[in-house]
């Protein structure tokens, strides 16, 4: 039998400790609860330190879960299956060891609040403004007198920004970098970075004549990359999504990045929308909702702030908040009903971070500001009542939601009086540095409420044991990045995620004898489109070739490439995709009557949509159609299986496509035996 409820086992430490403890069933899941009331301690984080050799590993496995945070309250779950019911397992005899040694982890993160507050009592006013901001960083090699690094050593000695967010570099260098920039710290830094699909912080080089035969063709130079959160929505598996954070976590842990913006917990309900769109896991809020709580999960689990993101909602608008400010008219009921579900899983499942959206709704703020700046958005709702108080950060500053309507040291004083916590690139860093400075000093932002969000920061950084331990070891890099077994992991998720939605005349999968031609189809030119896909058929089809077609070739270059007299099938890889100021994704006139020519030919066409799905209602039906939500090399590798009948296709989409199909569609095709 588990102690009697009162065990008193830290005498004076923690003076009283009931432990309640109960089975339910859940989902076909046995869960043990243990809720924690310490009475002696109020505190706000806790990191796991090191331990005794002894200790249970299933203690050791949850006292490292991110979900053993609250106030007053520690309510921790242990998954059985997870641990592989580890926790029966245990005789009685263990029990008060096991016990004993939690007490110790909690006592340990009591001292980490120590550290909070220690540090926080010990900081100059500049210091703690600075603790808000979060600079750019380029972490490319670059001489200690470059322009470059010498701005960044300004941002940390001068400033005294409480973290970078990475806008580029390569792996060893953001190592060595962020190695440097940690010893140049008096606090240590967060390193923060954009991890939607992976650690894609590439360095490629390709094979060329001259070279050994034995050198592979293509080194991507780079950590693993995952296809999109939508390709995630596609396979229905919640659970490949937590794998999916515990592999990201670990490979950004290695080269120094602590804190990652995703999941995209938007729900993408809206075809027009130009910004979130693949990034979204779907559009049904509930199935969302499992992807982003697994997500959260696996990151927290790796060690790895997650950041949910774009609160209150991106998912249905269908400007880019990059270069406009959306109006949107939602009340809470709506924003209940359906953007709030998937904010609210994840931070159930233990967030530490949510990312505000430079949108407005009129309807909860009548002044129409941004909810990056709105106290009735991030403290009415997401505070008061999402419950939510770990760190807020905005979006980018410098985009064009809040620089068309306000100056940058206004901006970054209203969002700090919404209730926000870290700002993230102002558009003139210095100038919001100095407004907010200015604005504690004068009393409109009150000392008070400055440390409250110096506070958060910090106990994040204790979380990550930053303050224990803020390098990493360079030389190790190569025993954690990019190894076999996670670039499995991307291309089981990638593959399953396939989604075969016509398939006439059984046309898949293709016989050895065919004569195959790829027309890669994108708005800008690129030439390495296709090539990947390129390379994985032209060994099993009697011929493969590939040709490049955008909105930038000509009318009459397009007429020549419509000739397909040599081929037996045509294989149009559309690439049509999402990005920052890039406005809605569309093509040239030009094009679009190339893919009319191409769906009247008497030839079968296989249309892949490789990126955005919604394309699909816009083009033909051919053949077959089919869609793997990303034109990146994985995603050209997961159609090539599919077309060559080597992999089962069960991908079902996650969003409609207006006027063709609805969530849930997909064809189902077994390999081949």
């Amino acid at each position: 039998m588990p102690p009697k409820k009162g065990k008193t086992i830290l005498g004076k430490t923690i003076k009283k400790v009931p432990i309640d403890y109960c089975f339910v069933d859940y989902r076909n899941r046995h869960f043990f609860y243990l809720v924690f009331e310490i009475n002696c301690f109020a505190l706000n984080s806790f990191a796991f330190q090191h331990v005794p050799e002894w200790m249970p590993n299933f203690l050791i496995q949850f006292c490292e879960s991110s979900n053993f945070v609250s106030q007053n309250i520690y309510s921790v779950c242990i998954d059985l299956n997870l641990l592989g019911n580890a926790f029966m397992q245990i005789k009685w005899k263990n029990y008060l060891r096991g016990f004993v040694a939690l007490a110790l982890v909690v006592t340990a993160r009591a001292q980490d609040q120590k550290w909070v507050e220690r540090t926080l009592a010990n900081m100059t006013l500049e210091e703690k403004v600075g603790q808000l901001f979060v600079a750019d960083l380029v972490a490319i090699y670059s001489h200690k007198q470059s322009p470059i690094y010498r701005y960044a050593e300004e941002m940390v000695r001068r400033y005294h920004v409480g973290a970078f967010i990475l806008g580029g570099g390569t792996l060893s260098d953001i190592a060595l970098i962020t190695n440097a920039l940690q010893r140049e710290a008096k606090i240590p830094l967060l390193i923060n970075s954009d991890l939607e699909s992976g650690l894609t912080y590439y360095t490629p080089w390709w094979w060329a004549r001259g070279r050994m035969p034995e050198l592979p063709r293509f080194i991507s130079g780079g950590g693993t990359g995952f296809p999109s959160m939508m390709a995630f929505g596609a396979t229905g598996d919640p659970k490949l999504a937590y794998e999916f954070g515990r592999a990201m976590a670990r490979e950004a842990r290695a080269v120094g990045i602590h804190w990652t913006n995703s999941p995209v917990a938007d729900v993408n309900n809206n075809p027009n929308n130009s910004i979130i769109n693949t990034r979204s896991f779907g559009e049904d809020p509930a199935q969302v909702a499992k992807f982003v709580a697994a997500c959260v999960r696996g990151l927290q689990d790796g060690g790895v702030i997650a950041t949910l993101k774009h609160f209150p909602g991106h998912g249905d608008t269908e400007e880019d908040t990059h270069m406009k400010l959306p109006i949107l008219p939602f009340d809470e009921k709506r924003l209940n009903a359906i953007e709030f579900v998937s904010f609210k899983a994840g931070i159930a499942a233990g967030t530490k971070a949510v990312m505000t959206a430079h949108l407005a709704l009129p309807k909860i703020d009548s002044t129409k500001r941004p909810a990056t700046l709105s106290n009735a958005v991030i403290t009415g709702l997401l505070r008061n009542k999402l419950r939510f108080q770990g760190l807020v950060v905005t979006d980018g500053m410098p985009m064009q939601g809040i620089t068309d309507h306000y100056g940058a040291d206004e901006a970054a004083i209203l969002a700090i009086e919404a209730g926000v916590d870290a700002i993230l690139v102002p558009a003139e860093f210095v100038k919001a540095c100095d407004g907010v400075f200015a604005a504690v000093q004068s009393g409109r932002i009150s000392r008070q409420r400055l440390d409250e969000s110096v506070r958060r920061i910090l106990a994040v950084k204790s979380w990550l044991g930053l303050d224990r331990s803020r390098l990493v070891e360079v030389e190790k890099i190569s025993e954690l990045v990019a190894a076999p077994e996670t670039e499995a992991l991307a291309d089981k998720i990638s593959d399953a995620s396939v989604t075969l939605l016509r398939n006439q005349n059984r046309l898949l999968p293709l016989p050895a004898t065919t004569r195959l031609k790829i027309v890669a189809v994108s708005e800008e030119p690129y030439p390495e489109f296709g090539r990947e896909l390129l390379r994985q058929l032209e060994s099993q089809l009697a011929t493969v070739s590939l040709t490049h077609l955008s909105n930038e070739s000509s009318r009459e270059f397009i007429q020549r490439m419509a000739q397909f007299d040599d081929a037996d099938v045509i294989l149009l890889g559309v690439y049509l995709s999402i990005g920052a100021w890039k406005g809605k994704p569309a093509f040239s006139p030009a094009v679009q009557d190339f893919f009319a020519q191409v769906g009247a030919l008497s030839k079968p066409v296989i249309t892949i949509a490789f990126g955005d799905p919604y394309v699909i209602g816009k083009l033909p039906a051919t053949a077959v159609i089919m869609t793997p939500y990303n034109g990146a090399k994985i995603g050209e590798r997961a159609i090539a299986k599919a077309i060559l009948g080597t992999i089962d296709i069960t991908g079902k989409l996650p969003v409609t496509i207006p006027g063709k199909y609805k969530i849930g569609d997909g064809l189902k095709l077994l390999m081949k035996k």
